[in-house]
This record gives C-alpha cells, sequence and structure tokens, in this order.
C-alpha cells in the first residue's frame, strides 16, 4: 500500500504540472505560509482520514478516506493568473486523478476565503479513498494443508 507521504507527492507532481506559473508545495499549516512567489502559490495540505468499519472479521482491513486540502494564494498586483483559471486548472488536476493505491480524487467543496493585502485566497477540499491494510505478523500466516480439485457446472 501506497504510504500517505507517496500519494501526496503523487499529487504534488500532478498539480505542478497543471499549474507551472505558481509554486506548489506541500504545506501542513496554509495560514502561516509566507508567500514570495511573484504569482501566487497552491499549498496541499493532508487533513486527516475517516475509516470505515472493518471490512473483515480480523479486522486486519479498513477503507480510509483521506482528506486533503488545496489552499490556493493568487496575487493581485501585476497577476499574470486569472483566479477562475487556476482554480478550473487545480480542479481539472484533481478529479479523478488516480492517485497511488487509490481510488481516483474526489472534490468536496470549494470556498473563497477573502481578499487580503492583495492576495486572493480560496480553499478547495478533495478526498481519495483507499485501504489501510494490518501488516502480517511473520511466521501466523495461514498454512496449505491440502488441495482439492472441485468441479463446479
Amino acid at each position: 500500500m501506497a504510504s500517505t507521504s507517496q500519494i501526496v507527492d503523487a499529487l504534488l507532481a500532478r498539480l505542478r504540472g497543471a499549474l507551472p506559473s505558481l509554486s506548489v508545495e506541500h504545506c501542513a499549516a496554509p495560514a502561516d505560509y509566507r508567500l514570495e512567489h511573484p504569482q501566487g502559490a497552491l499549498l496541499l495540505s493532508y487533513r486527516g482520514s475517516q475509516f470505515a468499519l472493518p471490512r473483515d472479521v480480523a479486522g486486519v482491513c479498513q477503507q480510509r478516506t483521506l482528506q486533503l486540502e488545496l489552499t490556493l494564494l493568487l496575487r493581485r498586483a501585476g497577476a499574470q493568473v486569472n483566479d477562475t483559471e487556476a482554480l478550473d486548472a487545480a480542479r481539472s488536476a484533481c478529479l479523478g486523478f488516480p492517485a497511488p493505491d487509490c481510488r481516483p480524487v474526489c472534490l468536496s467543496s470549494e470556498t473563497f476565503l477573502g481578499l487580503s493585502d492583495g492576495i486572493a485566497r480560496y480553499v478547495i477540499s478533495l478526498a481519495a479513498d483507499t485501504w489501510q491494510v494490518a501488516e502480517a505478523a511473520i511466521g501466523h500466516e495461514p498454512v496449505l494443508t491440502a488441495v482439492t480439485k472441485e468441479e463446479q457446472s
């Protein structure tokens, strides 16, 4: 199974290709981010996971929904990047993206946070479903003891 870091890194690579005129970075705390790029930035944050009930009796496999968030910081002064074009590109890059060991990424919500110091701020929430699987204890694997051949009609 892909780790959370591998999933985030794959999405970052996809976003960098879709929005080359912005700085695209992983950022745990977008509110504290200091924008230095002349056009703007797209910040990807991992916000946690939701887990479904275990699917098997042993409780070793659960569906996991990763919650991710894109924060777009777009400069207004001398902007070469239009807000709606940047939002469209970010949404298009994410929706349906097959992150490693995940179902295609889904969009959850989009919000305009406001304009402050000449910087427009937007947030897009994303979700990606994957599985959390327990590591097998070495030496405790089931042993094949008999093989039979049965015909089914």
